[in-house]
């Protein structure tokens, strides 16, 4: 009996040596031909086995149910930015280029409960998602969400909804918006204006307690970049924006708000001009008021100004010490080119600008000015332009400026109102034997602005009458044909001729 016990005993025991034995002569093999591997293709190897491993971690999400990974998406979003998207079951999960849901044709409404209003409509809505919680289904801690090719009708109401969402405070998570456009919608459902946006990024910081806004797009054809940001610590907002283009930037600090009276500080640098001005934000109304350091270039300008914000309508007063007319006005490219901007002709567009001028610098004929500038119906208009001399006074009755076709067309009905013949005939060196009995002048100009081309039509002299109207009809082409008058001295040789040869008094 104790033999057969020993017997399987030791026929147990002979088997795991042998067991053990193979093993072993196999870690040997292995061993071996790792011995062979050089050490680049183990790190190679071991790189590839943890990529494979990581890529098949991040493939985990595309496991989700769609339609809860759709409710559970919405509700975090809305709640997280305090927006109201309504998702649609279009949801594809995509690795690169990094974790993120892929959502198209998603809506975005406002935030009224009873009837939300449809503000937006976005092809591509990019989730982007932390790596944390992967093989936890139930939890999604979104990173960042972008918004790209997105078109957002606003109408006048509905900026009260984009206001208060820029007072209250941002999510910490960056919201951005891509290649996306805001179309500005009148009473009639008829787009005003357009602005595209290439780039806008909005979040909260933590540790500087503030809402930051960074945008880049286009303002009326122009790129423009907007800074905006606003302290919740210190109660106030700075707003920061350019357009390189016309190198203007300009810089809005708010004040905090008291008795639903908003104070504004506006600071304007063109070129050589810095307008600083204070500006006071009531309901429907804002009030404009020129500062101390208020200046074009070497001279002092003064302001004030109305803006009705219901409907729309600017009124703007201005004193200038001194104006170079020529210089500033005639031969200024900048405001050739601002004057060819389309939106200025937009029938919604209602403003009044008065600009009166102390000083007219190297002016011949007049010392000073009242220039009214008047956009509305589409129109620009200067009637009632006045320049004073001691001579007499230029009277504009009426007078517009066209955009056609990349042409500024100016017409205007002119009157020269004559208050000392002397001094006007000395000025123009008319001969006494020419001189004439001269009340007023009436003449209409229609003046190129490109191309530099001037037409002089309906010349009356009063009192008296023309002689050899033909003649001075060909006269008054030349000008048009050759383009005649290019200084003072051709212009002065130009009004004696027409005294010395067509006028009879």
């Amino acid at each position: 009996m104790k033999n057969i016990i020993f017997k399987k005993i030791a026929k147990v025991n002979n088997f795991f040596i042998n067991y053990f034995n193979k093993i072993n002569e196999f870690i040997k093999a292995i061993n071996h031909k790792f011995k062979n591997i050089s050490s680049f293709n183990r790190y190679l190897i071991f790189f590839i086995t943890l990529l494979f491993l990581y890529l098949f971690f991040l493939s985990i999400p595309s496991l989700y149910d769609k339609e809860p990974l759709q409710t559970k998406l919405n509700k975090i979003i809305n709640e997280e930015y305090n927006v109201n998207l309504s998702l649609s079951s279009e949801i594809q999960y995509n690795i690169l280029p990094k974790p993120h849901f892929l959502i198209k044709n998603v809506k975005f409404f406002s935030n009224e409960t009873d009837l939300p209003k449809e503000l937006g409509q976005i092809k591509k809505l990019k989730v982007f998602i932390s790596q944390k919680n992967f093989l936890k289904r139930g939890i999604i801690e979104i990173n960042s969400i972008s918004l790209n090719r997105a078109n957002f009708s606003i109408h006048q109401n509905d900026l009260k909804y984009f206001i208060n969402f820029l007072g209250e405070k941002f999510s910490s998570q960056k919201l951005k918006i891509k290649n996306s456009k805001f179309f500005y919608i009148d009473d009639n459902k008829n787009v005003i204006s357009i602005f595209p946006i290439s780039k806008l990024k909005l979040f909260y910081n933590n540790e500087d307690s503030k809402n930051l806004l960074i945008s880049k797009g286009e303002f009326f054809t122009i790129p423009y970049s907007l800074n905006w940001n606003k302290d919740f610590s210190k109660k106030k907002s700075s707003t920061i924006f350019k357009l390189k283009k016309l190198n203007l930037k300009i810089a809005n600090f708010k004040m905090e708000e008291k008795n639903n009276v908003q104070e504004i500080k506006n600071i304007i640098n063109f070129r050589n001009i810095e307008m600083e001005s204070k500006i006071i934000l009531n309901k429907n109304q804002i009030e404009i008021k020129s500062q101390e350091n208020s200046k074009i270039k070497n001279n002092k300008i003064e302001y004030i100004g109305k803006i009705d914000l219901s409907p729309f309508y600017l009124k703007m007063d201005l004193n200038l010490e001194k104006l170079n007319f020529k210089k500033n006005i005639f031969d200024n490219n900048l405001l050739r080119n601002l004057l060819l901007i389309e939106p200025l002709y937009d029938e919604n567009l209602n403003a009044k600008f008065i600009f009166n001028v102390e000083k007219l610098i190297k002016g011949k004929l007049f010392n000073s000015s009242k220039i009214l500038v008047s956009l509305e119906n589409g129109a620009i208009n200067f009637d009632n332009t006045i320049f004073k001399g001691d001579l007499g006074n230029l009277n504009l009755i009426s007078g517009n400026l066209v955009n056609t076709k990349d042409d500024l067309i100016f017409t205007g009905n002119f009157v020269f109102k004559i208050l000392s013949e002397d001094l006007f005939y000395r000025l123009f060196q008319v001969s006494k034997k020419n001189r004439n009995k001269i009340n007023n002048i009436y003449f209409d100009i229609s003046y190129n602005l490109i191309k530099d081309k001037i037409i002089i039509n309906n010349l009356i002299l009063e009192p008296g009458k023309i002689k050899a109207e033909e003649e001075l009809q060909d006269t008054l082409n030349l000008i048009e044909n050759e383009n005649k008058i290019h200084n003072w001295i051709d212009f002065k040789n130009f009004v004696r001729k027409i005294f010395v040869n067509y006028y009879e008094g």
